[in-house]
């Protein structure tokens, strides 16, 4: 992919960020705290300091925008107040987007826009949203505790764990070849060309935005694969 995204596929990413956010709902604090705090009316963007990763991983009621880039940046799009709140820490490879207590509650998202040539891993829990846009060989994704992932663009390789109510809509995202676990009432959509192997458990539900070549998914506890 080019060092910088073309204006129509940053636009496309933005407006898959803004439909997973608006599709899961307003943000709230962490559980543990009882009082999290009011979000101000006002947004600010604030660029983070970030090294190098190859791991995003986000944890709360966050919206991220992930997309390929030839510099790691971060920025935090967020009511003045609350931003203090949005943690985003490098340790090692890996990008910890976390929230804060005692958390916050907005009507809007809070919005985590991430660039980075090297990111292969991605992981969304806590009702996280997120919005991918890939180009390269291998991509791996988990999705759990309620969270949404979308995804745009092409990989050689996917690998996708979808557990615990939540929803991975990969059908833009173009697989040569692709492994799938859900389970707990999971929800995918996957299109994989040559090949999809994998398990679905549980109550999940696989949607094929495409019959593969060659399939090989073992479907068990009510779960079941809906055909294009």
């Amino acid at each position: 992919m080019p060092a910088r995204a073309p204006r129509r596929a940053i636009a496309r990413l933005a407006l898959l960020g803004a439909s997973a956010a608006l599709t899961m709902g307003a943000c709230a604090g962490p559980p543990a705290s009882p009082t999290p705090v009011p979000a101000g009316s006002d947004s600010k963007i604030e660029a983070r300091s970030a090294g190098a990763f190859s791991t995003v991983s986000v944890d709360g009621p966050l919206n991220l925008v992930l997309a390929v880039g030839s510099v790691p940046s971060v920025t935090v799009e967020a009511p003045s107040n609350v931003l203090p709140l949005v943690k985003t820490d490098v340790a090692g490879d890996e990008l910890d987007v976390t929230v804060a207590p005692p958390g916050f509650a907005s009507a809007k998202p809070v919005t985590v826009r991430v660039t980075s040539s090297t990111v292969g891993s991605l992981s969304l829990s806590g009702g996280a949203t997120g919005a991918l846009e890939v180009k390269q060989m291998a991509m791996t994704v988990s999705v759990s505790g309620g969270s949404l992932l979308k995804g745009i663009g092409s990989v050689s390789q996917l690998t996708v764990t979808v557990l615990g109510n939540s929803t991975a809509e990969l059908g833009d995202l173009v697989a040569d070849t692709a492994m799938i676990s859900a389970a707990g009432g999971a929800k995918a959509t996957i299109r994989a060309v040559r090949q999809l192997t994998g398990t679905i458990d549980s109550g999940a539900i696989l949607t094929l935005a495409v019959v593969p070549a060659a399939k090989s998914v073992a479907v068990t506890g009510g779960a079941r694969i809906v055909l294009p």
